[in-house]
Formats: structure tokens, sequence, C-alpha cells
């Protein structure tokens, strides 16, 4: 399977831009940035760190690779 570095999805692409402006963010700070709901940040953050576009630096906090 060949990941791309393209962002698919238009909440997922949201959350991947706001990590990569914010040099570090926790979820917290996505959620109250965004009108996205938690569970659906969660599964963005997932699947960009398993995509390895992001890595997570502890809990609940990520930030752009």
């Amino acid at each position: 399977m060949v990941m791309s570095k393209e962002v698919r999805g238009e909440k997922r692409r949201e959350v991947f831009e706001m990590i990569k402006k914010a040099k570090r963010i926790s979820l917290e700070e996505l959620r109250a940035s965004t009108n996205i709901n938690y569970n659906t940040i969660r599964s963005a953050v997932i699947s960009l760190t398993n995509a390895g576009l992001i890595e997570r630096i502890e809990r609940g906090i990520y930030k752009a690779k």
C-alpha cells in the first residue's frame, strides 16, 4: 500500500493545517480553535500520525514532522 502525501478529507486537512501552523498543539486546543467534533479530530490525528505527517510528542500533544 502506497501512502501519498496528500491529505484526504476536508476536516482532516483543516486539522493538519492547524497542526502545521502551531509548533505543538493539544487536542483540546484543536477542539477550541476549530468547530470540529472531538472524535473527528482524534481520528484525523491518528490517521495523520500513521501516515507519518505528524508525530505525537506526549499524551494529547502533536506536532508536524
